[in-house]
């Protein structure tokens, strides 16, 4: 991100602030102390602190899609599947989810209340489904639909759900753990005759 933007100086420091104190102590105040500027900037930005809100999601999901496109556009075909289960199994990092991980977990728990925030994080989910599944399909064409399906929601699962864990600071929540386990279910899948087109 262009650091000259004020916006996205703003949602920054902004997703900073949700990894310190959370989505809704992530004061004007506290911001701007994070970003090294006068609160009313973020005012004169984003006027709200829901528009902040709905502005800082929707550019973590635009992130992750591209980012997903990247790592995909830069894999060998025959290893395109593995890499985006390695991508996205260990984007959290190995000290801890970084800022954008951390600041999706942050919003996971107030989309119940948000209907734009749970719009923006099911289509990112929907997004690494659909990547999955293609993969799958192109790599495992005998797997029926369903079974894909099923893999790439257990997949998406494990990770999302490895990024809440490791935001816990649970020392379980390893990247390895979970890539081994999405392994298995792909093994398993593919091990069982009734599950296959």
């Amino acid at each position: 991100m262009a650091q000259s933007d004020p916006q996205q100086r703003i949602l920054d420091a902004f997703e900073d602030a949700i990894v310190q104190y959370g989505v809704q102590a992530a004061s004007f105040s506290r911001i701007a102390t994070i970003g090294g500027f006068h609160r009313t900037l973020v005012q004169h930005h984003f006027g709200s602190r829901t528009r902040l809100v709905h502005a800082a999601v929707a550019r973590l999901c635009t992130y992750y899609q591209r980012r997903t496109h990247e790592v995909l556009a830069a894999a060998p075909s025959q290893r395109r599947l593995d890499t985006l289960l390695d991508w996205l199994l260990s984007s959290f990092g190995a000290d801890g989810p970084p800022r954008p991980a951390r600041a999706v977990d942050a919003f996971i728990a107030i989309a119940p209340t948000d209907t734009v925030i749970a719009q923006h994080l099911r289509q990112l989910y929907g997004g690494f489904r659909s990547a999955l599944d293609t993969e799958l399909r192109e790599q495992h064409p005998s797997l029926s639909p369903t079974v894909r399906a099923d893999l790439a929601f257990s997949w998406v699962c494990l990770a999302f759900g490895r990024a809440g864990l490791d935001t816990l600071e649970d020392p379980t929540a390893r990247a390895t753990t979970a890539r081994r386990a999405c392994d298995h279910l792909l093994t398993v899948a593919l091990s069982r005759p009734s599950v296959v087109a």
